[in-house]
């Protein structure tokens, strides 16, 4: 007879979570990466005209390491498990750091509760892999005797599964302390399963899957110069193009240097691309790019917006996300008209928002529909997914927020915080007889010295969006006054968001923009200097592609940009 109780988490792990905090300091802050990154406004400045004909050389950056976004970590999970399996307990909020969670994700620590529900999560998941309905499905041997110890059986599941959760794999020392805390489990509990459940749980605790973990090696074709090893390399292009780690042939490609060849490597990335799962990435990489975190817990006040619901707002992000799909992926549309076209999908509520006079019967679930030439919405910036994500407004517009997240969204550009003190009961109140719409309000601080310089580069924009209030409803009235949305961006005049939406279309700032950001999105930090001339590449390549996203992904993943890093000066870390 012998004790089902299941054993504590092995100290080892959870001595070496206590360690991310100073590792993750030491991979963001420990390679002099403050110093070798150029501020945003020299990056945008070093993508002007004139770009190389070809791709440059450069010095590259640093490795980077990188917290699994609770996405990521479900996939992670379902790439070595398959699906079906249940993940308690919750997760660290994302941290958005220059203009990215996936930059948030490498500066971002893991707090002693999210330490706690990482250990919950491997005993659990780890429980629900080697129960005795499942663990046929993940051994490929038994033991002879629940009480007697299979070392070859337990190897080779390690190495198997390791491999998938490290995304790389196990050292000889991985493997070893692995089996030595098993071997130690089930001696405890006189039941190998057992032992083996806290083995895996170990690995599931482990830096090296909860976090991405970077390392390079000597780059052979450029000696004295270091480039990613090749499953880093496989990693961010996974992460990149699918929101999720590599699957099995990417990892073999990786392992047998394939992805080392111009050919091997452009095999494997046009794979990922053809994939339905890409899909998924582009999805991932616009709702980090335009921050659709922000619809998590968003709220509006429903004495003033009685239509607006919580299902109102997914769908509203999901039309976005939709209509991005549709025209970049389905239609290999240009990234341009994002800003300007009308074609779309609705559901029964958006359509009641945006008096779309069509039959409810026509609604059973998402339909594609196109705005006609003559109504107010067309582009992006005129969906409800855009016009109703201000967390800090539930009861009014704000031409201020609005564009200040044009402004850094969608441009790349910083708006500097508030000052201090700054009184905004005047313009947040809009009940104000003498000054009944929003620019006349926010006039109030554009006279202001102290605030004017900021309100002079967000209000015009987010003033040019006040003919829909803020959960998308057009209007063209505020409290019995007429709504000017006129202005000029880029020198040139708009009368309304129409106008000023084509404008964005023409102008070379969204398009910089979104190189600049799919850039560091897939690296995971900011651009360093050395890299500006590689985005002023890149930024010439995306025009003569026909602003096509798919072709700009491409070009990131194959590139020497991708791959050329700074020497890496981490210690290594433990199992």
């Amino acid at each position: 007879m012998h004790s089902s109780r299941r054993p504590a988490a092995p100290r080892g792990a959870v001595a070496d979570m206590r360690r991310v905090l100073a590792f993750a300091v030491v991979s963001t802050l420990g390679f002099g990466l403050a110093a070798a990154q150029a501020p945003a406004a020299a990056v945008a400045a070093a993508l002007a005209p004139a770009p190389p004909a070809s791709e440059p050389a450069l010095a590259g950056g640093p490795t980077t390491v990188r917290r699994l976004s609770e996405a990521q970590y479900r996939l992670a999970i379902e790439n070595a498990f398959g699906a079906g399996l249940k993940l308690p307990g919750r997760f660290d909020p994302p941290v958005r750091a220059a203009g990215l969670l996936a930059i948030g994700d490498g500066r971002a620590v893991v707090s002693n509760s999210g330490l706690e529900q990482s250990e919950l999560r491997a005993r659990e998941i780890a429980a629900q892999v080697l129960a005795p309905e499942r663990r046929k499905s993940y051994l490929d041997c038994a033991a002879a005797a629940p009480q007697s110890f299979d070392a070859g059986c337990a190897r080779a599941f390690y190495n198997r599964y390791g491999r998938l959760l490290f995304r790389r794999p196990l050292t000889e020392a991985e493997v070893a302390s692995t089996l030595t805390v098993a071997r130690k489990a089930a001696a405890l509990t006189g039941d190998y399963y057992q032992g083996l459940s806290t083995g895996l749980a170990r690995l599931l605790m482990s830096p090296n899957f909860l976090l991405r973990v970077e390392h390079s090696e000597p780059d052979p074709a450029h000696p004295g110069q270091q480039r990613l090893d090749a499953y880093s390399l496989a990693s961010r292009i996974s992460f990149l193009l699918w929101d999720a780690p590599p699957d099995a042939e990417l990892m073999d490609a990786a392992a047998g240097g394939q992805l080392r060849t111009p050919g091997g490597l452009e095999h494997q990335v046009d794979r990922l691309l053809a994939s339905p799962r890409f899909v998924d990435g582009v999805r991932a990489f616009f709702s980090d790019m335009f921050a659709y975190e922000q619809f998590d817990g968003l709220t509006k006040d429903q004495a003033i917006f009685p239509k607006y619901t919580s299902q109102l707002a997914k769908d509203a992000r999901e039309q976005s996300l939709r209509t991005i799909v549709d025209l970049l992926v389905t239609r290999h549309g240009d990234y341009r008209d994002l800003f300007t076209t009308k074609r779309t999908f609705l559901t029964r509520n958006l359509a009641a928002l945006y008096r779309v006079p069509v039959s409810a019967a026509v609604f059973q679930d998402w339909v594609p529909y196109t705005f006609a030439a003559d109504d107010p919405r067309g582009g992006i910036l005129t969906y409800a997914g855009f016009l109703m994500l201000d967390p800090t407004h539930e009861g009014r517009s704000s031409p201020t927020i609005r564009g200040k997240s044009v402004r850094e969204l969608f441009l790349c550009e910083t708006v500097p915080i508030p000052p201090p003190n700054v009184n905004f009961t005047l313009v947040q109140n809009t009940s104000d007889p003498l000054h009944k719409t929003a620019r006349e309000r926010v006039t109030l601080h554009r006279d202001n010295p102290v605030c004017a310089g900021c309100h002079a580069i967000t209000d015009p924009i987010g003033l040019a969006m006040e003919n829909y209030d803020s959960i998308g409803v057009y209007r063209t009235h505020e409290n019995g006054a007429l709504i000017d949305a006129s202005g000029r961006f880029d020198g040139k005049p708009y009368r309304n968001l129409l106008e000023l939406s084509q404008i964005l279309h023409d102008s070379p700032g969204p398009t910089r923009c979104v190189v600049q950001r799919s850039f560091e999105y897939g690296v995971g930090r900011q651009a360093t200097a050395s890299e500006s001339q590689w985005l002023k590449y890149a930024v010439q390549r995306f025009a003569a592609d026909g602003y096509a996203f798919p072709a700009l992904l491409r070009r990131i993943a194959t590139s020497d940009a991708f791959q050329t890093v700074l020497p890496d000066q981490r210690v290594a870390t433990a199992n």
